[in-house]
């Protein structure tokens, strides 16, 4: 009995030193967590290419086509133009392209062969986006959803038709209508 007291009384202190050296050991190499829930990632269409890597814009309707060139003194400039866009057409150009490299899709596992009914046969948009290297994408923006939420619209080359938050489409309204 009086040995097993003994080896407690020692084993105390031995267990306070291994809990202070992972106490220390945390203090020095451990990482507090970064505030709020996520890191954030851009992942919408354009998650691959920075907006400011973006040097043409082409939008196509059933109304109207209009082609945009970045020009780096100067801004953006429309085809044909002599001088740059408006700062409210170059805001709205700048606030579209971050919104396709920031707003994920919703949903990407629609149906293409239902393309007619979601609005996408034919379009109501059309947008490609070029970079300067000449790598490009083709969006299609079709209707919006029954709750008005979104939109539905793909990628062309691939197969399914996803959901967009209406305001990615929306942004592009102003390029389009905008002189």
């Amino acid at each position: 009995m009086v040995a097993a007291a003994r080896l407690k009384r020692c084993l105390w202190p031995v267990a306070a030193g291994v809990a202070a050296a992972f106490v220390g050991v945390l203090a020095f190499h451990g990482e507090r967590p970064e505030p709020g829930l996520a890191r954030f990632e851009p992942a919408g269409l354009l998650a691959k290419s920075a907006p400011e890597h973006i040097s043409v814009i082409e939008l196509k309707t059933a109304m109207r086509d209009r082609v945009f060139r970045r020009e780096p003194p100067s801004g953006w400039r429309a085809d044909g133009a002599d001088r740059p866009v408006s700062p409210e057409l170059a805001a709205a150009i700048e606030t579209g392209l971050k919104l396709l490299h920031n707003t994920a899709p919703q949903r990407t596992d629609l149906a293409a062969a239902q393309a007619a009914e979601f609005g996408l046969a034919p379009p109501h948009l059309t947008l490609i986006a070029k970079t300067d290297d000449g790598a490009g994408l083709t969006v299609e923006f079709g209707g919006i959803n029954p709750l008005g939420l979104e939109c539905y619209a793909r990628i062309v080359g691939e197969n399914d038709i996803m959901l967009l938050p209406v305001f990615v489409a929306d942004a592009w309204q102003p390029v389009v209508t905008l002189q």
